[in-house]
């Protein structure tokens, strides 16, 4: 069994078998339910290998009115849970932020595999272990045809991203505890279209706070794949800031990626960051570096090299690499030196 976190903006669906649906939740977009499950891996197969056996809502209803508080008073258990874990465990914890046409059900799938996938050693070398894994489920519809669906994700992105805002306030009153965290890493991975919603969840925090800086909450960021303008860390409108939320961001990207080349041939969203990185690195963050994937990104043909993030054994090994803590990014094991503090390229094994 393997237990996953949630957080998620969908309506309700308790008597379906899917628990959320693929709209929004009935008060708006910018609020969020929080909650748990249980999934299963059941078998090797890189997309239906993972059950979900049982889901559990954390209640939101605690005699309060006001549906700001309630919602709060849900998120205070997720991150009550969790803080207790990461005291008694020091485990590290991973946010997960999916892409396009992912079900409800689908994300926690993949939210296990990711627990199951990024293992984390401490900087001393200790045996790798599992981190917690909160995913973000934004009402994707869970279809890629017909067309007209990746436009339908795509706005439902970006209207989640005041409620992605709001959820990482909470993760900055989390850490605003000073015996919550227990130097624990807290890292982000968004994949494909959940780098859209990202750009969308920054603004919100821009919004939200009003502040010249905003908090640092993540260890890592990790943009896999990002269905995301090249250009996105020079406009201010975009992901600009990202960098202060962030400790280090991490682009990997690859220019034979399949779904990346549809959304710009065909969707008309030209120039992706996840296809050949960010457009120049001229006058962006040190934080930011690039790793290339195009040598290691093939999977299944279905997947359309857009996959290689959960998948492929050379990616995931770069990824546990950076989350030691032990590696600058020159330094991590197998990686090619393209541009010395900016691009690198992974080789196959």
């Amino acid at each position: 069994m393997v237990e996953v976190f949630f957080a998620t903006n969908r309506n309700s669906v308790p008597d379906a078998q899917g628990y959320f649906g693929e709209r929004f939740h009935p008060d708006g977009p910018m609020f969020f339910r929080v909650g748990a499950a249980n999934v299963d891996k059941v078998s090797d197969d890189p997309d239906e290998g993972y059950k979900v056996t049982s889901v559990q809502v954390f209640d939101e209803k605690l005699g309060a009115d006001d549906q700001e508080v309630k919602t709060l008073l849900g998120s205070s258990k997720l991150f009550s849970d969790l803080q207790k874990r990461m005291q008694a465990e020091k485990r590290d914890v991973i946010v997960l932020i999916h892409g396009f046409a992912n079900t409800f059900i689908s994300s926690l799938q993949r939210a296990a595999q990711i627990k199951q996938t990024y293992l984390i050693e401490s900087p001393a070398g200790s045996i790798p272990h599992e981190p917690y894994v909160v995913v973000f489920s934004w009402p994707s519809n869970g279809r890629t045809e017909p067309p007209w669906e990746y436009h339908s994700d795509r706005d439902d992105a970006a209207a989640s991203g005041v409620a992605m805002a709001r959820f990482m306030m909470r993760v900055v009153d989390f850490l605003s505890d000073s015996e919550g965290r227990c130097n624990q890493g807290i890292h982000l991975v968004a994949h494909s279209m959940g780098n859209w919603a990202l750009r969308h969840a920054v603004q919100g925090l821009i919004g939200l706070t009003n502040a010249a800086q905003l908090p640092t909450i993540f260890t890592n960021i990790f943009l896999m794949a990002a269905d995301e303008d090249e250009n996105t860390f020079e406009k201010e409108q975009k992901m600009q800031r990202l960098p202060e939320l962030g400790r280090a961001i991490h682009v990997y990207h690859s220019r034979t990626d399949g779904a990346l080349l549809t959304s710009d041939t065909t969707k008309m969203n030209p120039d992706r960051l996840g296809s050949g990185g960010p457009r120049t690195f001229s006058g962006l963050s040190t934080r930011i570096v690039a790793i290339d994937c195009s040598d290691v990104d093939f999977t299944l043909p279905l997947h359309a090299n857009h996959q290689y993030y959960r998948l492929r054994p050379e990616v995931i090994a770069d990824v546990r690499a950076v989350l030691t803590g032990r590696f600058r990014p020159e330094q991590v094991p197998r990686r090619l030196v393209v541009e010395s503090g900016r691009r690198y390229r992974i080789p196959k094994l």
